[in-house]
């Protein structure tokens, strides 16, 4: 039985997270719960999974929810509350699904302590993913991936020596503006970024998806994840979302993972790993008609990817740099005060204004990305003022 600590519980990886532990009740069992401010929705899974200890974002909130529940669970908040539920609850695995760089610190923590951490956050290996490696390796636990690029480049590599490998691609749906035009795409408004066509995601990984950062983001954890250069990591287009990565090898050969475009399938592997049962997805049907297409990303008109190409190989704090950037711009456009294709010239902006410094410690990471998001700030601020869109 594995004992679970589920980090960003009301998110649409927790809740998938808990449509798994559902269809393994005799494999999986909830231990910890940590969400933000939904606080129905926390109340509702407390009752249904009762775990014994649980965070919310703040004070109120905790003593809100210590009021409404029928049991009487530990209820901490905010950041001790989010490491708590990682290394306190009895978890020997944690699947870190908090949004943004907030999660890096209890999913480091829990690699130190040599849990089985299944990673959903990619924002926590792009900020800190040289920390991330080697707490894994001081504490001798497991780092599994939870993204389904991730988790397909993890079954397809696996038995394979890094030599054996020529390159690596992950594919990427192409978001809303794939056969937009140029001049269209910087127009874009809010309620067309997110109309996202082929996944349901909250909003902040829909813009990405809309602006290709979250491929890029995906690049840079792809790196540190495998241990793979920029030079031996692609993206491909292919808007069907059912390959998901491809692996390519010397003698010209590659093999792809196919499955449908659900994460209960990769967030069901990571947790049952290296076992494979039925659970909530139905099996590919491969008697079905389809069609699949591939083609490449125009950089011209996705300019964020090739941003994460230049940070990953920057390497050090860089990716911290990029990564705090584009979550302010994400969010300035998201409360209407620039525009779309201003995401990428403030990311473009910071990053070429703050050094990259190799980074040695979790206090150094997090004080790069307090300063890149007061960089952004500032930057989104001017920008608003001159009138710009």
């Amino acid at each position: 039985m594995r004992k679970i600590a589920l980090l960003g519980s009301t998110g649409s990886i927790g809740t998938s997270t808990l449509d798994v532990v559902t269809a393994h009740p005799d494999r999986l069992e909830v231990a910890a719960l940590a969400a933000g401010r939904n606080r129905d929705l926390l109340l509702a899974q407390c009752e249904r999974f009762r775990p014994r200890l649980v965070s919310i974002a703040g004070p109120g909130d905790a003593q809100w929810l210590a009021g409404q529940l029928s049991y009487r669970p530990d209820i901490l908040h905010g950041m001790d509350g989010l490491r708590a539920c990682a290394l306190e609850a009895g978890a020997d695995t944690v699947l870190a699904a908090v949004v943004g760089a907030a999660g890096l610190a209890s999913a480091e923590a829990a690699l130190r302590a040599g849990l089985r951490v299944c990673v959903a956050n990619k924002e926590s290996l792009v900020v800190g993913g040289a920390l991330m490696r080697q707490a894994l390796e001081e504490g001798g636990g497991e780092l599994l991936p939870v993204d389904s690029e991730h988790a397909a480049l993890h079954q397809l590599l696996a038995g394979h020596a890094p030599g054996d490998v020529r390159e690596v691609r992950i594919t990427a749906s192409g978001g809303p503006f794939r056969d937009w035009a140029p001049g269209a795409v910087q127009a874009a408004t809010i309620e067309q970024a997110l109309n996202h066509p082929t996944w349901k995601m909250g909003p902040k990984i829909t813009i990405d998806s809309a602006t290709l950062m979250n491929k890029g983001l995906e690049v840079i954890e792809a790196a540190f994840l495998f241990g793979l250069g920029a030079d031996r990591i692609s993206v491909t287009i292919h808007p069907q979302s059912q390959v998901h990565a491809m692996v390519g090898f010397h003698d010209g050969t590659y093999q792809l993972q196919v499955c449908a475009n659900d994460m209960k399938l990769p967030i069901q592997y990571a947790l049952l790993y290296p076992d494979r049962l039925p659970g909530p997805v139905r099996p590919y049907d491969w008697d079905a008609a389809r069609t699949w297409t591939f083609e490449p990303p125009d950089l011209a008109k996705f300019p964020c990817l090739a941003l994460a190409y230049q940070a990953l190989a920057a390497g050090g704090t860089a990716p911290a740099i990029l990564n705090a950037a584009n979550e302010e711009a994400v969010a300035a456009f998201l409360d209407g005060r620039i525009g779309f294709w201003t995401i990428q010239a403030c990311c473009g902006a910071i990053l070429s204004a703050i050094p990259a410094e190799q980074a040695h410690t979790l206090d150094q990471v997090m004080d790069t990305d307090r300063r890149s998001r007061l960089a952004a700030r500032t930057w989104i601020a001017h920008h608003t003022r001159q009138g710009n869109p």
